[in-house]
């Protein structure tokens, strides 16, 4: 007997010698994945918390850009990769539109694919009319297209795009016809809208400012839940009498699904931090992004949950379909 519990113990010893240690995490470089070129807001975002992230995890963070396919091409790497914390994406809007669009075509699954981590900014849609444009407010606009159905024109960023799918919400829960006018791009809307091509676009205030401030084009609407600061006179759409339109440009940080509990847990908490930084604050700033109320994982989860169901009902009702 002596011998035996001598030889176990010999063989716990030797098991033990050679059976790797897990390091506590993390323990080496962690990469943020931008599915976009460098320089938009999205990079930017990613750039301005890497650092702060960086220091509070004691760890190096590295943005790294994968861009192609409206986000896809990016999001799918990171679906793909190893649930181990060692990669995250940042992921905004078209994250829980082009699910609503492509259906399974898409090469993952944005609603089970991927572990919520941190809600990181916010930017409000504004609904811009021409200066020389009659309608004043939201409801003289609804009732002119009620008047002449199909004759008033609204821009967006293009098919398929965050301003497109506003516009469209815009109808349904308006009951009216817009004329839709797709651009490559949102800068491309508005700069016809300044010109009186068209009538009406939605886009963000950072888009717009110039032309705003220029007096070129006129802000009737904002879909946040409450005034702007900088346009304190621009009423939300609840108080223009359209309910349902507080949706916003978001911009959060996901790790892939399966990443284990204490490692969400970990991020979250170091983005917490991250969060309250007075330099990451500004920068979002200068860029037309506003800081959450509550940036946690269980914050950008609801929002998730809520955006995948609002755009599947808006691609549905307005009968939007992409090949």
């Amino acid at each position: 007997m002596k011998y035996w519990k001598s030889f176990c113990a010999a063989a716990a010893l030797s098991v033990a010698a050679v059976a790797p240690v897990r390091a506590a995490y993390p323990d080496q470089p962690i990469k943020v994945v931008v599915p976009y070129t460098a320089g938009g807001s999205s990079d930017v975002i990613a750039r301005a918390i890497s650092d702060e992230l960086s220091t509070a995890l004691g760890q190096s963070v590295i943005v790294e850009n994968r861009a192609g396919a409206g986000s896809m091409i990016g999001t799918a790497y990171v679906a793909n990769e190893k649930p181990d914390g060692y990669t995250l994406l940042l992921a905004d809007v078209p994250f829980t539109i082009v699910p609503a669009l492509y259906g399974d075509r898409i090469k993952y699954n944005a609603r089970t694919g991927f572990a919520p981590i941190a809600l990181l900014g916010l930017s409000p849609m504004y609904l811009f009319v021409n200066p020389s444009f009659p309608a004043k407010t939201v409801q003289e606009l609804v009732d002119a297209a009620r008047a002449k159905p199909g004759t008033i024109s609204i821009g967006s960023g293009g098919n398929g795009s965050l301003t497109h799918l506003m516009a469209e919400l815009l109808m349904l829960n308006t009951n009216i016809k817009l004329v839709h006018i797709p651009y490559k791009g949102a800068s491309a809307s508005v700069n016809d809208l300044a010109g009186g091509q068209i009538d009406a676009s939605f886009t963000t205030m950072p888009t717009a400012t110039a032309l705003f401030q220029g007096g070129k084009i006129r802000p009737i609407a904002v879909s946040a839940p409450q005034r702007q600061k900088e346009t304190p006179n621009v009423p939300t759409f609840d108080e223009a009498g359209v309910p349902n339109m507080g949706v916003q440009s978001w911009w959060g940080l996901v790790a892939p699904a399966g990443t284990p509990a204490a490692v969400q847990e970990k991020l979250s908490a170091a983005m917490a931090k991250v969060m309250q930084s007075p330099k990451v604050q500004s920068r979002l700033s200068s860029v037309g992004v506003n800081l959450p109320p509550d940036t946690s994982a269980a914050a950008l989860n609801n929002l998730l949950t809520a955006d995948f169901a609002r755009w599947q009902d808006v691609v549905k009702r307005a009968n939007i379909t992409f090949e």
